[in-house]
């Protein structure tokens, strides 16, 4: 499968065919509290894509896509992704890069496409 990165502002692409494919998940914003007598109360303010998280590994990745990707891990604040499931605004947290294998941790901001 392949995803992509790019910048907002200098327009820059990285492409990367993944061996992971994204699982589909996500988490409620759920909360709950004990209450005095025994029982508790929950909170649920539903679900966003701004909870979502993105882990991706690649094997045999070129050492050009390496280094862009690297660049973008260091440089950029707001990165999109363009993977089957959409377009997606966010955040690199973590790139692991191992000889020529890379892990990548991306936190959704936002989702820039329509389901």
């Amino acid at each position: 499968m392949d995803i992509s990165f790019s910048t907002i502002a200098q327009g820059t692409f990285v492409r990367i065919t993944v061996d992971t494919v994204p699982v589909q998940e996500n988490t409620k914003r759920i909360s709950r509290v004990a209450t005095l007598d025994g029982g508790c109360v929950i909170s649920n303010n539903g679900i966003t894509d701004s909870d979502r998280t993105f882990k991706f590994t690649a094997r045999q990745v070129p050492e050009d896509v390496r280094l862009s990707l690297w660049a973008f891990f260091q440089n950029e604040t707001l990165v999109l992704l363009s993977c089957p499931e959409g377009v997606f605004s966010g955040h690199i947290e973590k790139v692991k890069i191992k000889d020529t294998d890379v892990d990548v941790s991306f936190l959704v901001y936002e989702k820039l496409t329509l389901d």
